[in-house]
């Protein structure tokens, strides 16, 4: 430890460093007593001392010509005043002038406490001004705006960010700068703070410029304690995020109303459809009707060319007829307003039923069916029209698709509390890129469209909605050359 002495009396300057090593210090001392001397040592290039122990009063310097020396310097040495004769009075005026003890000559026995408060007193003082400039570096350099008020509101000091943010500088109000509709719960908030009622304000508010516009910012405060208590502001500046947030709100409004609006088109699309295909419905019945006339043998006596063209008519007919159907029932359940007339159904009638209406096209096509269903199998509950038209769906689908010697597979079994019946064609599948598109309406596989494959592109979609309708589900399996399974289940009803 450097002690430096400022002391014109040698045995006065022993005492002291007798009185320091019997206080437990090793110290390096040196004595002056001159005011040229007492600065030379104050700029050691060797160091600085750690403490100085001066004579109150020296023939050519004092004690308070050292402190003020000191100070304007800009040197924080603590000093110990050491007299042989001290009033009270010469004891505040040193206190006040910056030394941090006093003790008179023939008292030393304190000399040792004295020196380990003032260094300890040294060592507090240089972890607060460390602090203090880590503050201040922080505080100045925050990404976010900041400000210190007093307990009015009152701007005691602000960094760049909010400077730059808003133009507020110290002295201002900074309540004045937030917007009128939101200064008063943030000033109800501030108040609540300084009551102690809270231990933070957190708000997101606008803030007004000077030029009249507005910045966004999440806003909080907090409470400085201590004997300068005071408030802590910081502001960051959120306008991008909102400005962000608009847009997408915007655009959220601008999308709902075009989904609206593709709504309304899609209804009044679905109306069309549904009026339309009504319209026609009655008079291809009648056209049927005629055509199934004039194709009895036993009513006419058209020759072979003329039952042709009658049969051509009534195969179109019907085709056209079908598709009138399909369009009808997809409206109804677009609309909500499919109803299922439900009652018991054995599911072997209905594959029979749907076999026996397919049989001539498998013929047709060279195709062989194979039906594999169990006798067993419980009744389900459901319609049994539109379930028989589900398995017929599957079924054209499967001899559409099949090339000529092929086969096609109706399985069904009860498992798992329900019952499943799977069609498995041996055609040539459908690309993995497609199968998640199959039952969508309107969706035709690229296939289909190259080999020219009649249809309309409805039947798994209307079927997959009929089979949900009965709590079922439906779903599909193919192999790119290796065929293609459908299969439904429907669940058994609960006793």
């Amino acid at each position: 430890m450097k002690i430096l002495l400022l002391e014109d009396n040698l045995d006065d300057a022993d005492l002291l460093v007798l009185e320091l090593r019997r206080a437990g210090f090793e110290p390096a001392c040196r004595r002056v007593d001159a005011r040229e001397d007492f600065r030379a040592a104050l700029h050691d290039p060797a160091g600085r001392p750690d403490i100085i122990l001066a004579d109150y009063s020296l023939p050519q310097f004092n004690a308070l010509e050292a402190l003020a020396m000191l100070g304007s310097d800009g040197l924080d040495i603590p000093v110990i005043v050491v007299s042989g004769a001290l009033s009270e009075e010469a004891c505040v005026d040193a206190l006040r002038h910056g030394a941090v003890d006093y003790l008179l000559k023939d008292r030393l026995s304190r000399l040792g406490s004295a020196v380990e408060h003032a260094l300890s007193q040294r060592r507090l003082l240089a972890d607060r001004h460390r602090a203090e400039r880590t503050f201040r570096a922080a505080f100045d350099h925050a990404p976010v705006g900041m400000a210190v008020t007093d307990l009015t509101g009152r701007v005691l000091q602000v960094n760049q960010a909010l400077s730059r943010m808003t133009g507020i500088e110290p002295g201002a109000f900074l309540p004045g700068l937030i917007c009128e509709e939101d200064r008063p719960l943030v000033e109800e908030r501030l108040k609540r703070l300084v009551a102690g009622e809270a231990d933070e304000v957190t708000r997101e508010l606008r803030l007004c410029r000077a030029d009249g516009s507005l910045v966004w910012g999440q806003y909080s405060a907090s409470l400085i304690g201590g004997g300068e208590a005071g408030v802590v502001h910081q502001i960051a500046d959120v306008s991008d995020r909102h400005r962000a947030e608009e847009a997408l709100q915007r655009q959220a409004e601008k999308l709902a109303r075009t989904n609206s609006d593709l709504q309304e088109l899609d209804r009044l699309k679905s109306e069309f459809v549904a009026t339309v295909s009504h319209e026609l419905r009655t008079p291809l019945t009648s056209i049927r009707g005629y055509t199934e006339i004039l194709a009895d043998s036993d009513a006419t006596a058209l020759g072979p060319t003329e039952r042709r063209i009658v049969g051509i008519i009534d195969r179109n007919g019907r085709r056209l007829l079908d598709l009138i159907e399909d369009l009808l029932t997809f409206s109804r359940i677009e609309s909500g307003t499919l109803t299922l007339d439900l009652g018991p159904v054995r599911l072997r009638g209905l594959v029979d039923a749907a076999c026996e209406a397919i049989r001539p096209a498998m013929e047709t096509a060279g195709l062989r069916l194979t039906v594999d269903v169990d006798e067993h199998i419980p009744l389900v509950q459901g319609d049994g029209e539109q379930l028989e038209r589900v398995v017929l769906n599957l079924l054209d689908n499967a001899v559409k698709f099949s090339d000529p010697s092929g086969s096609v597979t109706v399985t069904g079994r009860e498992r798992d509390g329900e019952v499943v019946l799977w069609v498995r064609d041996t055609g040539g599948g459908i690309p993995e890129a497609e199968q998640g598109m199959i039952f969508q309406r309107f969706f035709r596989t690229a296939d289909a469209q190259r080999r020219a494959i009649k249809g309309s592109g409805l039947g798994l979609a209307i079927s997959k909605a009929i089979v949900e309708a009965h709590g079922g589900w439906i779903a599909l399996e193919s192999t790119e050359g290796s065929g293609t399974t459908v299969g439904f289940g429907l669940p058994l009803p609960t006793l």
